[in-house]
């Protein structure tokens, strides 16, 4: 995480300023109050990165920064029902900038508040009143999205997936296990007995396996898409989610995805395999030649 040590934002990102009253914090943005709130209730929300103007933004940083001041507003709403709400966003020091450290101001307003044209040059709230209002928005300000696990829970739901994955593998080739002796048993008492419909029984038990090996199939594809998502972006990932389904994906597309790994090389080369012997035996039972 790239921070500036001269940063007062940065030392109170890093836990190194105890006077700080901090709101709520994930991965991503910090929330705090200013130490001089220019109304109760008025906070700041930070990138945990040092960045100095708006436009440096990530994409991903901006997303958590404006979603953090809405979730803010949101409850200073619901908590304080102010008649107004300023939300300020300043670069530079002809703009009123004061921290080189991209920071969103938001402010709950009533009609005689202290601010007149802009900011008040001094506010005189006291300790307990700053804390009462603290502890009122620290208890309903919770902060969705993002990563909010560690490396070490992020290791752990890693090794979710991954047992997932492992049972997605080991059920694909419990199914071929299954259907060998099926098969095998099948087809040889066809032939020994001149039984087409034993054979036909035989190629029905493989194309069941095999429609449901495409699906271990699919499966295991998905979590290994999301394991890779966890990987390389975890931001974007919801933490210890394991559902392998992309948001807005529809059934057409996820039929799309089964008939790819129903026709992946894995699949069409044993079960086809097994199906073409089961035709070959029955066209040779019909023909006489066996």
């Amino acid at each position: 995480m790239n921070q500036d040590v001269s940063c007062p934002f940065c030392r109170i990102i890093s836990g190194d300023d105890p006077n700080v009253r901090e709101v709520a914090r994930n991965h991503e943005v910090v929330i705090f109050f200013p130490k001089e709130p220019a109304t109760l209730g008025h906070c700041l929300i930070v990138p945990t990165r040092h960045v100095e103007t708006f436009t440096d933004l990530a994409t991903d940083e901006l997303q958590q920064v404006m979603s953090g001041a809405q979730e803010v507003a949101k409850r200073l709403n619901k908590v304080f029902h102010p008649d107004g709400i300023n939300i300020v966003q300043s670069n530079g020091a002809a703009a009123s900038q004061t921290v080189a450290h991209v920071h969103v101001h938001v402010l709950p307003r009533w009609e005689n508040d202290a601010i007149k044209d802009f900011w008040p040059e001094e506010t005189d709230y006291s300790d307990q009143e700053k804390d009462a209002t603290l502890a009122k928005l620290r208890a309903t300000i919770t902060l969705s999205g993002g990563s909010q696990f560690n490396a070490e829970d992020r290791r752990q739901n890693l090794s979710f997936i991954q047992n997932i994955i492992n049972r997605m593998a080991g059920a694909s080739s419990n199914s071929k296990t299954w259907l060998l002796p099926i098969a095998t048993a099948a087809y040889g008492y066809a032939i020994a007995n001149k039984s087409i419909m034993v054979t036909a029984l035989g190629m029905i038990a493989t194309f069941i396996l095999a429609l449901l090996d495409a699906g271990y199939l699919t499966n295991e594809r998905r979590y290994r898409q999301l394991y890779n998502q966890v990987i390389s972006n975890p931001n974007v990932a919801v933490p210890f989610s394991l559902s392998c389904y992309r948001e807005g994906k529809t059934r057409c597309a996820r039929f799309k995805e089964y008939m790819r790994a129903l026709k992946s090389w894995s699949i069409v080369l044993f079960y086809g395999a097994l199906l073409l012997t089961g035709i070959a035996i029955m066209l040779l039972l019909k023909f006489g030649y066996i």
